[in-house]
């Protein structure tokens, strides 16, 4: 079954059309794989208790950088086409859960998932816990939930990471450390995973829609992806 698309107009129209769904940011929370955001604080701004708008200026740098990102990967692979998207996907049976994807990638006729992220990286064990050919669990689990709507085969994530950690008495203000990362994640990899938080997104929908309290889960901050099952592509 096919994905179906909604249009939006603006950013507040496709906010309104968010909060009427389980979108990827969501995903990591609702299984307890996000530091900084739970699922009762999900549960909360679905069911309109918070209003919660506010854009870090993490997250505001890295909306900033997006297209810059984008158009940096996409004119280093001319092998690939690498296409915008700016309508909302929905799952084909459950239309409460919904993705929004930076971009998609055509490649050998088969079509992936582009997913593109920004990092500011002040500690080194940061980097090697979190970012180290790899990335954050929240950020798998993003990726896992875009699987489940579009039932893509794989997906590329490409992170630009800011290095401050580095930083010494000899640098100058001037100096600026930084990489473009690239990871593939392949669906294949992930299928249980991917149908737990089929079942888990369900759940927790049905909290939202019964006004309910959702069962408090977790924290965990490890690693996104193990040594099974990384992988990386080189450039």
């Amino acid at each position: 079954m096919q994905y179906r698309e909604i249009s939006y107009a603006n950013e507040e129209e496709w906010l309104n059309i968010r909060k009427k769904g389980i979108g990827g940011s969501d995903a990591g929370a609702i299984m307890g794989k996000n530091k900084y955001k739970n699922i009762i604080d999900v549960w909360k701004d679905k069911t309109g208790r918070v209003q919660n708008n506010f854009t870090s200026p993490a997250a505001q740098r890295g909306k900033n950088l997006e297209k810059n990102i984008f158009n940096s990967y996409k004119e280093d692979h001319p092998d690939k086409k690498i296409l915008e998207v700016n309508k909302m996907y929905v799952h084909p049976k459950y239309d409460f859960i919904r993705a929004n994807l930076d971009g998609e990638i055509i490649y050998q006729d088969k079509k992936g998932i582009l997913e593109i992220k920004t990092a500011t990286i002040n500690k080194r064990n940061k980097y090697v816990e979190e970012w180290q050919d790899n990335i954050p669990k929240s950020y798998l689990y993003q990726i896992l939930h875009y699987f489940l709507v579009t039932g893509y085969e794989y997906a590329v994530v490409v992170s630009e990471i800011k290095f401050e950690c580095f930083k010494n008495e000899n640098s100058t203000p001037f100096d600026l450390d930084k990489r473009l990362q690239t990871i593939v994640i392949n669906r294949a990899d992930w299928e249980d995973e991917i149908q737990e938080l089929l079942n888990k997104e369900i759940e927790f929908w049905e909290c939202v829609k019964n006004d309910t309290e959702p069962r408090m889960i977790k924290t965990y901050g490890g690693l996104g992806n193990d040594g099974r099952k990384k992988k990386r592509i080189k450039k």
